[in-house]
């Protein structure tokens, strides 16, 4: 504790030499200042542990000092006490609601003082460890996804291959019988779930470290859901699922970056497919919402259903490893819907989903602002 800087503004120095005088025996640094603007300049130079505080001063008074102090990232943490002569209730309130952390009436009992600035030194003494140890994890943190970033994007290659020989094989299909040809299909499945993986990890990297830039184009609602469809339309097909689209409300022209939209959409019907069994219902419909200009897009279907105490935490990619230990499906990885919100956020839209719970299907909604995407255009 001692070594401990402590800041005394008084525009009286009589009282700054009093209460450096009751502090002495505790071996604190002291600074002084006389007024509230020289105060705040020398906070930033010095950075206190403690302030003691004068509420009556000329210029700038005790409360404007305060208020400003903690409005400040830099410096709302530093403990400040007010000590003032008034004593009326008010008075006491506005201290507190200028973010002092307590005060202290004149004139100031000697061992008052020591206690509480004891206290509350020692509370930002433990505020300040906390805060180095968030900073060390954080920066842990960043070397572990620089880590994962590296491993994940070398992975590429070896994956690419392995998909690239069997895609030969079966260029000869007739060499194998049809359990062999089922099985290849298998492997070429499971080597397509994890390029997507690997490929919404690097995307997730890249957004959240700000280094992709959306590439915003007109492109034509329509045309990019259609798009987005055919792939998937033989594979519903395959698990008997009707997948429909209305086109009645969805001829729009919008301003984004279409190879990201159609990942979106892309996974979302993926998604939904995977969690509706054979003979299900998935439809797609899109338009205007609410009449305020924005676009509207759904996805939804007669699958598993989602309990409501999941529906924010599916799009959140810390918390796939305690869904899936709760044996809450969120796909292939859940790594595609981590990918739709930061994609759709990107676009300053929304995403969200609507589900009544297990065996009631789901509805995966987002929105795209159409006056915003034109910003990002400009």
């Amino acid at each position: 504790m001692n070594g401990q800087k402590i800041l005394i503004i008084d525009d009286e120095e009589m009282n700054i030499k009093l209460l450096k005088g009751i502090l002495y025996s505790q071996n604190y640094k002291f600074y002084e200042a006389l007024n509230g603007e020289e105060a705040l300049d020398l906070v930033h130079d010095i950075s206190p542990d403690l302030i003691l505080l004068d509420v009556m001063m000329p210029g700038i008074d005790g409360f404007e000092v305060c208020q400003n102090l903690k409005q400040d990232e830099k410096t709302k943490s530093i403990p400040i006490v007010m000590v003032t002569a008034l004593r009326e209730k008010e008075h006491r309130l506005k201290a507190l609601e200028s973010g002092a952390d307590d005060f202290l009436s004149k004139p100031v009992d000697s061992t008052e003082v020591v206690i509480r600035v004891k206290s509350l030194l020692r509370i930002k003494s433990y505020h300040d460890e906390i805060a180095m140890k968030n900073d060390y994890l954080l920066e842990l943190e960043k070397i572990k996804d620089g880590l994962i970033h590296m491993i994940v994007h070398d992975l590429r290659n070896p994956l690419w291959a392995v998909f690239g020989y069997l895609d030969l094989m079966l260029l000869d299909k007739h060499q194998f019988t049809q359990s062999q040809t089922k099985l290849l299909d298998s492997c070429i499945g499971s080597c397509q779930d994890l390029r997507e993986m690997v490929d919404s990890l690097l995307d997730i990297y890249k957004m959240e470290e700000g280094q992709m830039k959306l590439n915003i184009e007109k492109a034509n609602l329509e045309e990019l859901i259609d798009a987005s469809l055919q792939p998937f339309l033989v594979q519903a097909t395959k698990k008997q699922i009707a997948l429909t689209y209305d086109h009645s409300d969805s001829k729009h022209s919008i301003q984004v970056d279409p190879r990201i939209v159609k990942r979106v959409l892309a996974n979302l019907i993926n998604n939904a497919i995977r969690h509706t069994p054979s003979g299900g219902k998935i439809k797609i419909t899109a338009g205007s919402y609410q009449n305020n200009g924005n676009l509207h897009v759904e996805v939804q279907d007669t699958g598993n259903g989602i309990a409501p105490a999941y529906h924010q935490k599916i799009f959140d990619k810390f918390e796939q490893v305690k869904l899936k230990k709760a044996n809450i499906s969120v796909g292939s990885s859940g790594l595609g819907l981590a990918f739709c919100k930061l994609a759709v956020k990107a676009h300053g839209g929304r995403i969200w989903v609507e589900s009544k719970g297990e065996g009631k299907g789901a509805n995966f909604q987002f929105t795209l602002p159409v006056k915003q995407s034109m910003e990002l255009l400009a």
